[in-house]
């Protein structure tokens, strides 16, 4: 009987072939399918974070068959068509065996093959019925199993099942195995163990039903397998499969993944770093712990002080708020300062060592360039700014504008801030960042000297400032240079921490005081994030030829002698407040500045005198050191000399060049190497007339 029915049914499929005519080839479907969701992925290839784009279906990426895992096939197999391999697209036995069980009784049981499921998941004419509890007529049964028969001859067994797992309907409006576990147990179909794979394909005859009643009939088919010690896991996890549908799988990175995914399909790859990204976001709320509801706003940027490739963004607390990282802010003009000492450093018209008005009540009435560029809450800022204009050229270049009202505040993004601090810390060099790993990297362009800006770095990387910004230092000794500025009404902060790898950005925006001030909170955020990143401490930047160490003192004594980098025939030794007389400073008397040559008789020494009269001045010649006190005799060969009178610290007092000559002694004509007088003659110190 059952031989008889299958040559009729062939012969109708002969002579009809219509329906079964208007099915797609395995790779029409394959070509067709478009995933419901976009993608973000770091560098790696990891997943950052998804956006779903159909709301009508969520399916993820078509898989392969063999990604698929064993376990998941094999319950597909026993739970839905035990002989898939063997019938050609219709199960006679089952088909015969469910019409008289539909005849007998009021359940009606369905016969269906996996191949005639398919075949009704590809054309609508014959899919089961939208309305809840119908079921397909005599007619659309009839058509289903000509389908089968159709698929059966022009597929194969591995395409029919692979696209039965693509396309097979779950929970709600999941679509597929890659889906159904992705959003129900989090995983991937290739990671499925056997629970989870008898439990999601006892969904397929009742997508919907109560999870209760779902792991009943897994259970009672692990017990048919074999199995049913499955059964109190399957239980357990039964639950899962009322998880949310409509969430995101991953939240990373969601802010620049609503900048960058525009469909479902899309998987766009980053230059962000999935372990950096972790780190900014872990960071920020461990340091916004505790003041999250003073805080209205907080972001994180973090660029690679190399190309200026993104290697974290963090619009946001909340992902759903708007990106915090391209919000435009109003901030206090202390984000010109380091454009302004910049230019001033490059115009060769003042050096870190030079002295400034400080109108800060209660405090030394003079800074140095460098102390008042890193502490830009004193009162020294406005006069570094009264010297120079804001360079508005360089500011175009660096993508930042000069408000057009004088009396408004500027207004950048933090990421416009982040790229526009980056050159001082990469040789002088401005690119503009990219986070998309496919775009091309933007040419760099000068921005400043690379003299320049390792001055600046240096400015604002000193361990010894004692500024707000040193709080952004690090405790590990490592090289970083820092710089924070807010605005008028402390209600926002922008602090960034550059070191030999990283350039960190954060922004907080909030109503706070005290320790939870948005300044306070962004430097806190920094150290955390340093510490999630865990990178080894950063060496300084190689120091490039235009510049020079020197030892610089302050008259008034404002400040510590120090050592400062100058841009090279800028050095000076001394600091001189501007209008001061500086009567205390330490000068060579004798030779006088004026003169550039000295005669000497045979058996005459020079006398070498300073003011005011110090016992522990230092005279050195040629940089060897030649006698100690205010005044001492000094013989040397002829020669050309540069003399300096130097503290006991080193630091350089004063200085004279000039040639020494003894018209009547040819034998003393040669420079004797390190200044001093002729061994093969020796002579004794003999003052010379005045």
């Amino acid at each position: 009987m059952l031989q008889a029915l299958r040559r009729v049914v062939l012969a109708a499929a002969l002579a009809s072939g219509s329906a079964a005519a208007q099915l797609p080839s395995f790779e029409q479907v394959r070509a067709a399918y478009h995933p419901s969701d976009a993608l973000l992925l770091d560098r790696n290839g990891e997943p950052l974070a998804d956006i779903r784009f159909d709301l009508t279906r969520r399916r993820f990426d078509w898989v392969p068959l063999a990604q698929f895992s064993p376990a998941l096939r094999e319950a597909l197999i026993a739970a839905e068509d035990h002989r898939f391999y063997e019938h050609e697209g219709v199960d006679w036995r089952a088909f015969v065996g469910s019409l008289w069980h539909n005849l007998l009784h009021d359940n009606k049981r369905g016969g269906s093959t996996l191949t005639m499921q398919l075949a009704g998941l590809l054309d609508p004419a014959i899919a089961i019925p939208a309305a809840p509890g119908a079921r397909r007529s005599v007619g659309q049964k009839w058509d289903q199993g000509l389908a089968a028969q159709e698929l059966e001859a022009h597929w194969s067994k591995a395409q029919i099942l692979e696209a039965y797992l693509n396309l097979a309907p779950f929970r709600g409006d999941l679509e597929g195995v890659h889906a159904a576990s992705a959003v129900l147990f989090g995983k991937s179909p290739a990671a499925l163990d056997r629970p989870e794979a008898l439990l999601i394909t006892a969904l397929l005859p009742s997508p919907n039903g109560r999870a209760e009643r779902t792991a009943r009939r897994a259970c009672a088919r692990a017990k048919k397998m074999g199995v049913g010690n499955l059964c109190p896991r399957l239980y357990e996890l039964a639950p899962r499969l009322d998880t949310p549908r409509n969430r995101p799988r991953f939240t990373l990175a969601p802010h620049l993944a609503r900048r960058v995914l525009h469909a479902g399909g899309e998987r766009v790859t980053t230059t962000l770093d999935a372990a950096a990204q972790q780190a900014a976001s872990s960071g920020l709320r461990d340091a916004l712990q505790g003041a999250a509801q003073r805080v209205s706003s907080a972001a994180v940027l973090v660029l690679d002080v190399n190309d200026a490739s993104v290697r974290a963004w963090v619009g946001g607390l909340d992902p759903l708020s708007p990106d915090a990282v391209t919000t435009v802010r109003s901030v206090q003009s202390a984000l010109w300062l380091p454009f302004s000492a910049a230019n001033l450093i490059e115009r060769r018209l003042v050096t870190g060592a030079s002295l400034l008005p400080n109108s800060s009540e209660g405090e030394s009435p003079w800074r140095s360039m460098r102390v008042a560029l890193q502490q830009p809450e004193s009162g020294s800022q406005a006069a570094m700014l009264a010297m120079a204009e804001p360079p508005a050229e360089r500011l175009r270049q660096a993508g930042l504008e000069l408000p057009k009202d004088s009396a408004a505040s500027p207004e950048l993004t933090l990421l416009q801030a982040a790229q526009a601090f980056r050159p001082f810390v990469a040789g002088g060099n401005w690119q503009a960042a990219r986070w998309q790993a496919d775009s091309t990297a933007a040419a760099a362009r000068r921005l400043w000297r690379n003299d320049t800006a390792y001055i600046i770095a240096d400015w604002l990387a000193d361990p010894t400032q004692k500024g707000a910004a040193s709080e952004l230092q690090r405790p590990d000794g490592g090289w970083q240079a820092v710089w924070r500025m807010s605005d008028p009404t402390r209600d926002i902060a922008i602090a960034m921490h550059a070191g030999e790898r990283y350039l960190i950005a954060v922004q907080v925006a909030g109503s706070g005081s005290g320790a939870e001030q948005p300044a306070r909170l962004a430097a806190r955020a920094i150290a955390a994030i340093q510490h999630h990143l865990g990178n080894p401490p950063s060496r300084a930047p190689r120091t490039p030829s235009g510049v020079v160490l020197g030892v610089v003192a302050f008259d008034p004594p404002v400040e510590p002698a120090r050592r400062e980098w100058f841009l090279r025939g800028t050095e000076v030794s001394l600091s001189v407040a501007p209008g001061r007389d500086s009567t205390l400073a330490h000068k060579i008397v004798t030779p006088e500045g004026t003169s550039t040559g000295a005669l000497l008789r045979s058996g005459e020494a020079l006398v070498l005198e300073s003011a005011p009269a110090t016992p522990d001045a230092r005279w050195w010649a040629d940089d060897e050191l030649i006698g100690e006190g205010a005044t001492i005799l000094w013989a040397p060969p002829a020669g050309h000399y540069r003399l300096e009178l130097r503290s006991p610290e080193g630091v350089v007092w004063d200085r004279r060049e000039f040639t020494l000559s003894y018209p009547d002694d040819d034998t003393t004509r040669e420079h004797a190497p390190g200044g001093g007088a002729s061994q093969s003659e020796p002579r004794a110190p003999v003052r010379a007339p005045r």
